[in-house]
């Protein structure tokens, strides 16, 4: 089957995020950067380049790393705060499938709350600059338990800006199990909107309390490599380096999508089939 690399190119950030668990990590701080040489994926029947971080457009090879996956015909996909972006579109034109930029209120003082910088105005200008250029463009929207309080105005906000929209539950920030029940009704009925895109297969597993060590849901290891800013390799990801695949205590509760949407391809339950489903229907919008 093939596999997602997930590329984390750099723990620089130029965001302070409230939900985020890698900007102030101190373990994260003392990876350099160092080219790595993508054909290595190749050998590892990696289909789909992950680009993530920290904040990707502050690595400064991001260009020629983006050039060589394109060369060696990986589907890239970049997720950016959105602060960078008017300075390095042109840069990354035609390089990146799928662009997802960050935004967590519709409104310019709540966002600014919640990643720490005045940056509200800089994000709606990248996404209509990278509608301009003709990306696909895709509005990630990180909804927590105050910001879903606003998910019909982030619906509204992306349908005037003719983008879709992502609905990207948080992981890790204080526990996702806040979430009320009236919370999951409220992302599919609006996820029933043309720009609208949520996968049910993540509705369903956060409901269900994420990962059980006892029974894991994770195949991180054998659906995802993951890369760090130096070049090396770790399995099965990021946050559980060199441990037993979902049943170590980091994996407890475990919703984190770069690892669980692709393990969702694999093994035949009801997140297999949701995710299923929730890729048609996406497929269609």
């Amino acid at each position: 089957m093939s596999k997602t690399c997930n590329y984390y190119v750099t723990f620089q950030c130029n965001d302070t995020c409230e939900f985020c668990p890698i900007w102030d990590n101190e373990d994260f701080k003392k990876y350099q950067e160092k080219p790595f040489d993508l054909k290595e994926l190749q050998k590892l029947n990696v289909k789909y380049l992950n680009i993530t971080g920290g904040e990707p457009l502050l690595r400064q090879d991001l260009v020629q790393i983006l050039k060589q996956a394109k060369e060696l015909g990986f589907y890239t996909i970049l997720t950016t705060n959105g602060i960078l972006y008017s300075e390095k579109a042109k840069e990354i034109q035609g390089l990146v499938d799928q662009l997802y930029i960050s935004l967590d209120y519709p409104f310019a003082e709540e966002h600014d709350r919640s990643r720490g910088i005045e940056c509200f105005h800089q994000v709606i200008q990248a996404i209509k600059l990278a509608k301009d250029l003709g990306q696909k463009v895709i509005i990630n929207y990180t909804m927590t338990r105050d910001s879903i309080r606003f998910l019909p105005e982030m619906v509204d906000l992306a349908e005037k800006l003719k983008v879709y929209i992502y609905l990207n539950p948080v992981y890790g920030f204080y526990g996702t199990q806040g979430f009320e029940p009236i919370s999951f009704n409220h992302m599919k009925y609006y996820a029933k909107r043309k720009k609208v895109l949520l996968n049910e297969a993540v509705v369903a597993f956060v409901k269900d309390g994420g990962n059980k060590v006892y029974l894991p849901r994770c195949k991180a290891k054998e659906t995802t490599v993951t890369i760090l800013p130096d070049g090396t390799k770790v399995s099965p990801c990021l946050f559980n380096q060199d441990g037993v695949q979902g049943k170590n205590d980091v994996c407890s509760g475990c919703m984190r999508w770069p690892y669980m949407l692709p393990s969702f391809s694999l093994g035949v339950d009801k997140y297999f089939w949701l995710n299923v489903w929730s890729k048609i229907k996406g497929g269609f919008k």
